[in-house]
């Protein structure tokens, strides 16, 4: 028996609810999954290429709740 709530893991059944919204959502949109890990590996590549940007530390969000925005931040290096 778990006393901590927060410990617990959610039921078999919400993961795949929320699998299932995740493929609804990108079978709507018209995105196939896979262009999404296409277009992170794009996006870095290019930003690489500048050498005032910290490429270790750049984030790529993408939201499984709203596919129709990309977040990311770009630390730029402190000049000194």
């Amino acid at each position: 028996m778990d006393f901590w709530p927060f410990n617990k893991k959610p039921p078999s059944k919400e993961i795949a609810k929320q699998r299932l919204k995740l493929v609804l959502k990108y079978d709507r949109t018209g995105i196939p999954p896979n262009a999404v890990e296409e277009i992170k590996n794009a996006i870095l590549d290019a930003l690489k290429k500048f050498p005032f940007i910290e490429a270790e530390a750049i984030s790529i969000n993408i939201s499984h709740d709203d596919l129709e925005k990309i977040e990311i931040e770009v630390p730029v290096k402190a000049s000194k």
